[in-house]
């Protein structure tokens, strides 16, 4: 059996009854599972046409109840039920067709265990991946596939047989209720040696973006601690296919991806408890004193990627403040300062310049950590 399943809570009931709907007209796809983090209207559940079920999320991890039970919820169900293919697609991609069906499915049908959605986003979005995820995977693993892998959080992916047994028993995958799950599984995916294809979508992901900041500060907190937290272990060298990418659509190339003006005050904003005292037990001197510069005029122009590199890797290791609120919230705050700096100095200088200088980046911690 092949199924695609799609997570939601509090999207467009349109847009996500419309995706549920084109998955199912797919005629490749057997089943679709709606998988319902609040119940359902009876006026949404009239509204749908073909071979959709809709699931309540269950409940799998240890962490925040969110994406990552609805995730676990889907792959729970496909082990038990032996899928043969399990997709996954967010609710709220308003492209959605079938050519995201049938791009995954070249994967699985090329023999790969895991196929991965890739796509052009504009240069101030995927800053949770490209300022959290990536140089963290980079410092912990160079040298491997995984920092490399084009969206480690994406929520676009198909899972083979083999794939969706190993993230079923990964007791770090079924913890992972939050919005640590991406990270969880494409971690997964490649330590447990399964072959990895990136299908490359050359219009885009489109989907709403952000206006401050502050719309991901839990994100930010809950992937920069699974990537903290993953386990030290030997990466298996995997077969990897991604596809070429195609040019950058014009509109990507001009698109912000949130508002720096909504944002600015965060950096500003009054220490919360325990917060100063956390930087000051896990930070160098000269890097607090920046920081507390910052906060009192705003200046932020020195969380360049070096030192946002030694920031990261000395907020990561463990000790007393390895978690907790006061840890969350000073992440966040040089976060975006970090964000803030990118933007103004290199998204700046447009799209192609900023591209490379992010990849450049990474390429840089990976030498640095090897």
């Amino acid at each position: 059996m092949r199924v695609v399943a799609i997570p939601f809570l509090d999207e467009n009931p349109a847009l996500v009854g419309h995706n549920l709907t084109v998955a199912s007209s797919h005629p490749a796809i057997d089943q679709v599972w709606g998988i319902a983090g609040v119940p359902p209207t009876q006026a949404f559940l009239d509204s749908l046409r073909g071979a959709i079920e809709i699931i309540p999320q269950g409940r799998f991890g240890v962490c925040r109840p969110g994406k990552g039970d609805a995730m676990n919820t889907a792959i729970d169900l496909a082990f038990k039920q032996r899928v043969e293919h399990l997709h996954f697609y967010d609710a709220d991609i308003t492209n959605f067709d079938h050519s995201w069906i049938d791009g995954a499915r070249a994967g699985a049908d090329r023999g790969y265990a895991v196929a991965r959605h890739t796509f052009p986003r504009a240069v101030t979005d995927a800053m949770v991946t490209w300022m959290i995820t990536k140089p963290l995977l980079a410092a912990k693993y160079p040298g491997t596939l995984l920092p490399r892998v084009g969206q480690p959080l994406g929520g676009e992916l198909l899972l083979t047989s083999e794939a969706i047994q190993s993230m079923a028993t990964s007791q770090l995958v079924r913890d992972r209720s939050d919005w640590g799950i991406d990270t969880a599984l494409t971690f997964t995916g490649i330590a447990s040696g399964h072959s990895l294809y990136e299908h490359h979508v050359g219009e885009g992901k489109r989907h709403s973006l952000y206006g401050s900041l502050v719309e991901l500060k839990v994100m930010v907190a809950e992937c920069f601690d699974v990537a903290t937290h993953l386990p030290t272990v030997t990466i298996p060298d995997v077969e990897h296919f991604a596809e070429a990418p195609s040019p950058v659509p014009s509109d990507l190339r001009k698109q912000s991806g949130y508002s720096v003006e909504a944002t600015l005050p965060l950096i500003t904003a009054p220490w919360v408890p325990g917060e100063l005292e956390c930087a000051a037990t896990l930070l160098a001197d000269d890097v607090l004193t920046r920081i507390e510069r910052m906060v009192a005029t705003g200046d932020y122009g020195f969380l360049d990627e070096t030192v946002w590199y030694g920031i990261l890797t000395r907020l990561g290791k463990p000790g007393p403040h390895d978690s907790g609120p006061a840890l969350d919230d000073l992440i966040f705050r040089l976060w975006v300062g970090r964000v803030l700096n990118y933007t103004t100095i290199h998204a700046a200088r447009g799209f192609d310049h900023a591209l490379d200088y992010l990849q450049r980046t990474i390429e840089h911690y990976e030498e640095s950590a090897a």
